[in-house]
């Protein structure tokens, strides 16, 4: 069997080793959306916000009316001691007050005279205020006004972990674009040497080359060979990194390869001309400030009412009693009534004064951390933008290369052609050639994970260009 042969052979069996791979077909679109429709992380990140929805409703229960009863009865030789009822409904308003509506009875030889009614029984009016603590706010209001803040927070939070998803499942979408690159690269340089050595056996055969030149472009062509399988190694890998995010609705997806109908050639030509509205967007839409700005409305709710607990406690509780004793109909009068006080006042308020300071200390600290993190954001991106504009010069130069690399191999060619130059100095030439692509496809990947890292730190999770 000629070498020729045996090159043929290789070259038919890696062809159908690659068409034998099961290969879906897959764009950054679909894929993103397969990530944020059934990524657990992005289930649980919809979940976050709907735990923040439900603490909402099940604050605003705190102001549910509620009805209470109770009743005692006592039979004892033959003989009805008492017979006590007692029940009522409750219904808070949206301040430190309560409406009351209630009923008593009590009837029986030995009732106690204050439990003692008709046998109609006593419908009751009344109403409970908070006078001192609780009348500028209360903590059935602090807890409804932070839940409230917490469905923005959670919303925040959920937008964060999908930014974070989408950034990482983002890197390895594109990993895999520029190890498809690599492959095709040095698919095609394979061919190149492929050719050469057809050629140069052929040119061998009949004398017109020298015997050692079918050498060397064997070697040369198992050198490419070599590194295509490398390149394939790679991209085999960054193909099962990216079917671990790429989630189907039945599970996570385990094909064995994708066929991209994106190219990181194409892509970066389309973000270089979408960039520029996402550097100059506002950062403040990051949901990390969001989540700052919402837990410093939490933390300020929380000193407003640690400020009211310093208050002494002093509720009245008035009810208006039914004057109509021989009916169930109710008639009220302001001649007939009950009601209380109830005060208390710690003495040396330690428990409420430094429960105050300690809200103050926490706000404050929030408030620091959000400086902070608005400072660091900012720094990012400004480090980002310019490393756009070092690496827009830098493609620049790789882009030239390539162009020049490319020339001196036509060159070369044609000098080998005529007999001026050698297989060896064609295949540096060749060499140089590969080495400026790689080298751009390179740039053109840190442009787009630089672009990338920008929309990150933006966190308006707008990653499709």
């Amino acid at each position: 069997m000629t070498k020729s042969n045996l090159v043929y052979i290789v070259f038919i069996f890696l062809s159908f080793k690659i068409l034998a791979q099961t290969a879906n077909v897959l764009s950054y679109e679909i894929y993103l959306k397969n990530v944020l429709e059934h990524n657990p992380i992005s289930k649980k990140a919809e979940n976050i916000k709907q735990y923040g929805e439900l603490q909402y409703k099940a604050a605003k229960g705190n102001f549910d009316p509620s009805i209470s009863g109770t009743y005692d009865n006592k039979y004892f030789n033959n003989s009805n001691y008492y017979s006590v009822l007692s029940s009522g409904v409750k219904i808070p308003l949206f301040t430190a007050q309560n409406l009351k509506f209630g009923y008593e009875y009590g009837v029986g030889s030995n009732v106690n005279p204050e439990q003692y009614t008709s046998s109609y029984g006593l419908p009751y009016v009344g109403i409970e205020v908070g006078l001192l603590q609780g009348l500028m706010i209360d903590s059935r209001r602090a807890e409804v006004m932070k839940s409230k803040e917490y469905v923005e927070y959670y919303s925040a939070e959920k937008n964060v972990q999908l930014n974070g998803l989408l950034f990482e499942s983002s890197m390895k979408y594109f990993d895999w674009l520029f190890s498809m690159k690599q492959v095709s690269l040095n698919n095609y340089f394979l061919n190149l040497a492929r050719q050469r050595l057809i050629g140069i056996e052929a040119l061998a055969s009949i004398g017109e080359r020298a015997a050692v030149d079918t050498i060397e472009a064997a070697i040369f062509y198992q050198s490419r060979l070599l590194d295509l399988q490398s390149s394939e190694i790679e991209s085999s890998k960054q193909n099962n990194d990216l079917a671990s995010f790429n989630w189907q609705s039945n599970g996570a997806s385990l094909a064995t390869s994708y066929k991209p109908l994106d190219s990181l050639d194409g892509y970066f030509e389309k973000l270089k001309s979408g960039l520029v509205p996402i550097l100059y967007q506002d950062s403040l839409s990051n949901p990390i400030i969001v989540k700052y700005n919402s837990l410093q409305s939490i933390l300020e709710i929380d000193n407003k009412i640690k400020r009211e607990m310093i208050k002494p406690k002093l509720n009245v509780n008035y009810n208006l009693l039914s004057y109509n004793s021989n009916s169930y109909s109710p008639v009220y009068s302001q001649n007939n009534y009950k009601w209380g006080v109830d005060l208390s006042f710690p003495l040396l308020l330690r428990k409420s004064r430094n429960e105050f300071k300690m809200a103050k200390l926490n706000s404050q600290n929030n408030s620091f951390e959000l400086a902070n993190k608005s400072n660091e954001l900012d720094f990012k991106l400004n480090a980002l933008k310019q490393n756009i504009g070092l690496l827009a010069e830098q493609l620049q130069n790789a882009e030239r290369s390539v162009k020049y690399s490319k020339q001196l191999v036509e060159a070369e060619k044609l000098k080998f052609t005529n007999g001026e130059s050698s297989l060896f100095i064609l295949n540096a030439r060749e060499s140089k050639w590969l080495e400026s692509e790689l080298k751009l496809s390179e740039y053109k990947l840190k442009f787009i994970k630089t672009a990338l890292n920008i929309i990150y730190l933006k966190g308006n999770l707008n990653y499709i260009i």
